[in-house]
């Protein structure tokens, strides 16, 4: 009988230094229980000169650091472009990464251990490095992404495979796992979570943001990615409605035309990204908490993350309607348009309590990362 795997070698989706999402949560805690080797996507050439035309600090060379004594993090060197869209790249781009990662294996004697992948494009890395355990880690309906490049009738067989192809699939919502799960039975469901510490109230009176400090109450406030998803007709309709209400939205800003649908909307403001460390500083101003997503296909697989950082802080949630959020209607009130959510906004305002925000806040301690690392570990031994 071979030995209980105690390494992880993770294929991720997003870069670590990226915004901190669910990818760096579960790896920093399931670090605690496994050595991780955690890869980065690779970059094509274009992608990262165009990068540093915007200023970000990508390298052109592969590098290695430590997170901590059980996490590193490798950073491929640039690869070919179009992986996404021509099927011999695709396949040099995996033979190419294989090589790179099977020498980091032998290097840190990396032998009984557990695949997992982020990429939902990678399952015949499954085959290639013989695990004794694999999962897919799906957070997003990635086909229905308007963001996505690529070829999709050659990305859905991509998917597909990873999908027949791992032991175990983990999803973020039901409305993933019940899609997913048609093609693989063993099918998880993992929802997103909170880590408490980062989004608690502070006792300290630590001083309010400066560049929203002079902005007026009360503040609906956003914290995410901001880009298609959202609902920027019904925001700019509130916006329209209430210009004694402030709209913040914090978060890259992934398109300029975002920003120029409120160039004649004075209230609504956009600070820009914020370290996640800082990101509590934002939300204590916060009077309301927005979830304003548009309702398509690719929305309707979300579990937003942001949910129980809201939650942590105490503050109200109103949100679109999200399948996956049901669950939660007696905390987050729903809308369907811009007059709807006016109305649940002002009850919302006129009605919060501090016992309203400690069961809120009640909700939060039950859906912390460190429960879902410990559900995910539990599935791995089960299954073992």
């Amino acid at each position: 009988m071979n030995p209980r795997p105690t390494q992880i070698v993770y294929f991720a989706l997003n870069r670590w230094d990226s915004m901190i999402q669910r990818e760096q949560h579960l790896m920093l805690g399931l670090s605690r229980t496994y050595r991780i080797l955690f890869i980065d996507p690779p970059l094509s050439l274009p992608t990262l000169l165009f990068g540093k035309m915007r200023g970000k600090q990508w390298t052109f060379r592969e590098h290695l650091r430590w997170v901590n004594d059980q996490l590193a993090v490798y950073t491929p060197p640039a690869f070919p472009p179009f992986n996404q869209y021509v099927g011999w790249i695709h396949l040099l781009h995996t033979t190419l990464l294989m090589f790179l990662v099977k020498k980091l294996l032998s290097r840190f004697n990396f032998r009984e251990y557990i695949v997992g992948i982020g990429r939902p494009f990678l399952g015949e890395i499954v085959k290639k490095l013989n695990p004794q355990l694999s999962y897919y880690d799906c957070s997003d309906d990635y086909l229905e992404s308007p963001r996505l490049r690529g070829d999709k009738t050659m990305l859905r067989e991509y998917e597909e495979r990873t999908l027949k192809s791992v032991d175990l699939v983990f999803c973020s919502g039901q409305g993933l796992r019940e899609a997913k799960g048609r093609l693989n039975r063993n099918c998880f469901l993992i929802p997103n979570g909170v880590e408490l510490t980062s989004f608690e109230p502070k006792l300290s009176d630590m001083d309010s943001p400066q560049d929203i400090r002079g902005i007026n109450k009360p503040i609906l406030g956003y914290i995410g990615l901001i880009d298609e998803r959202l609902d920027f007709d019904n925001l700019k309709r509130l916006a329209q409605a209430r210009p004694d209400w402030s709209i913040v939205l914090i978060g890259p800003l992934m398109s300029k035309h975002s920003a120029a649908i409120f160039k004649k909307n004075p209230n609504v403001y956009f600070p820009g990204e914020k370290d996640y460390r800082e990101l509590y500083r934002y939300l204590k101003m916060f009077d309301v908490c927005l979830i304003p997503f548009k309702i398509n296909e690719f929305t309707k697989m979300i579990y937003p993350t942001k949910l129980h950082q809201y939650f942590a802080a105490g503050k109200p949630v109103i949100s679109s309607h999200l399948p996956d959020l049901e669950v939660f209607a007696p905390w987050v009130e729903f809308y369907s348009d811009a007059k709807e959510m006016e109305i649940k906004i002002e009850r919302s305002l006129r009605e919060d309590s501090e016992g309203k925000a400690l069961e809120r806040m009640r909700v939060a301690s039950e859906n912390t990362w460190d429960r879902r690392v410990e559900s995910m570990i539990e599935i791995f031994r089960g299954h073992l």
